[in-house]
This record gives C-alpha cells, sequence and structure tokens, in this order.
C-alpha cells in the first residue's frame, strides 16, 4: 500500500482528464439497464463482468465503468470522494435520462453503494443497487478471504491480463482508501448476491450484513467467490434478472 501512495493522483473529477473508457457488453430494450463497477483488486476491469453480462444479452443493457488507476499511465484517486464523484458523473454521462441499477463485484460493491448515496443526494438516484459478493472493508471476514483470494487472483492472470506492479499498486491504494470506509444508508433497495461456497471463517455476521441497510434481500447462487461470475455466470445473471423483474 506505501508504493501507491508514490503514484500522481486526482483530488476531484475535474483532475482526470482521461477516465478509463466505459465498456458496453449487452443491449437490450428493458429497463433498467445496469452499470457495473470492477473489482478493487489487480485483476480489476470489464473482464470480470464478460460472462454474467452474456445472461442479459437482448434483455438489459450492461455498462461497465472500470475504475481509474489500473490501467498504464492512469491516476489513483486521492480519496474516497474523489473516485465516488467521478463514477457518479460517468454513471449520469451513460444512462441520461434512463432509469438504471447500479452494480459493484466483491470491492466494487463499495462503489456502487457509495455512488447510489451521491446520486440519491443529486436527486438521481438509482432503482436498485446489486453487490456481488460483497464484504465491508471492516468485516472479520476479509483476512480470510484476502487469504484465499490472493492464489487464485494470479491464476486467473491469462483470463484477465497480467498482474504487473501498476496494478498491484493500484489495489493498494483503493484497499488503504477504504480502509475506514463504511456504508451510509441509501434508499434505493439493495440486492445481496451471495456465493454459496464460501472460504473457511469468511462468513458474514447479521451485524455485518445489517450494517448494508434495512431495505437488503439476500440470495444465494452456486459456486464460490469467483466461480460465481465465471462456470456459475449464467446461473447468477439468471437470479439477478428475476430479483429485478420481481422488484424493479
Amino acid at each position: 500500500m506505501a508504493a501507491a501512495r508514490l503514484r500522481p493522483s486526482f483530488r476531484t473529477a475535474a483532475e482526470l482528464t482521461s477516465p478509463p473508457k466505459l465498456v458496453r457488453l449487452s443491449k437490450g430494450s428493458t429497463a433498467p439497464g445496469l452499470v457495473c463497477f470492477p473489482s478493487l483488486v489487480a485483476i480489476s476491469g470489464a473482464r470480470e463482468y464478460a460472462r454474467f453480462a452474456a445472461g442479459f444479452r437482448g434483455r438489459r443493457d450492461v455498462t461497465v465503468l472500470p475504475e481509474p488507476g489500473f490501467g498504464k499511465g492512469e491516476l489513483l484517486p486521492a480519496s474516497v470522494d474523489a473516485v465516488v464523484e467521478m463514477q457518479a458523473e460517468a454513471v449520469l454521462r451513460t444512462v441520461g435520462e434512463c432509469p438504471f441499477v447500479l452494480v459493484g463485484r466483491s470491492s466494487g460493491g463499495w462503489i456502487a453503494q457509495a455512488v447510489a448515496g451521491l446520486l440519491e443526494e443529486r436527486g438521481s438516484a438509482p432503482s436498485a443497487v446489486v453487490m456481488l459478493d460483497t464484504y465491508l472493508p471492516r468485516s472479520e471476514a476479509l483476512p480470510w478471504i484476502q487469504t484465499n483470494l490472493s492464489g487464485k487472483m494470479f491464476d486467473r492472470e491469462k483470463m484477465f491480463g497480467v498482474v504487473d506492479e501498476g496494478r498491484l499498486t493500484a489495489m493498494g491504494g483503493y484497499l488503504r482508501l477504504f480502509s475506514d470506509w463504511g456504508p451510509e444508508p441509501i434508499g434505493a433497495p439493495i440486492l445481496a448476491v451471495k456465493a454459496e461456497e464460501t472460504f473457511t471463517g469468511s462468513e458474514q455476521t447479521s451485524d455485518e450484513e445489517a450494517a448494508w441497510g434495512a431495505r437488503v434481500a439476500r440470495i444465494e447462487v452456486p459456486g464460490d467467490h469467483f466461480t460465481m461470475m465465471e462456470d456459475h455466470a449464467g446461473a447468477t445473471a439468471g437470479a439477478v434478472l428475476d430479483w429485478l423483474a420481481e422488484n424493479v
């Protein structure tokens, strides 16, 4: 994390003159569409949603807004507020006047929830927030998860690209920024999609789950933290589609 402090950073969205480009993975006519945030680990990127988005093709739009700092030469945010403001503005540019759902995978759920709160304050609330196996930054389960994820992350370099120093320092920078972050209540309903296969010691307590707010629906899908968006991505997409159809 210390190396991340040496990287150039931006303090406001206006300072980020070359933000990451959005990636549209699916097109469909049913509203609301999905705007997705990748995780904040070294494999972060639109590819995390590739298989998941396949389940929405011809049904709903699925767009990914990568976080800045993981690409070559990209600035890192100097604060949580900086990246949340930048991504909130990116959401509004993407959706225009159309209704939308925010989605976050793993630590990307922190971005989704924080962006939802800011957009609600500005009168542009999402229809819902979907968090795909997201844990709180201070969760007692997080050390167990990080231990198990390290090896699995590097095993996936062929799928997501080489994990180089820039990506590792970006991950360290984001984890440092969010180390003391906690969710603020939001008005939008939240769907917490959890993997059926948990790592030993990674189960969330009821208090941790309650911290996300009162309007949280919880469902489980096949697979573990990774495979729920890989081998079982179709089942995960189907579960989200069903919930949206019934609740949004």
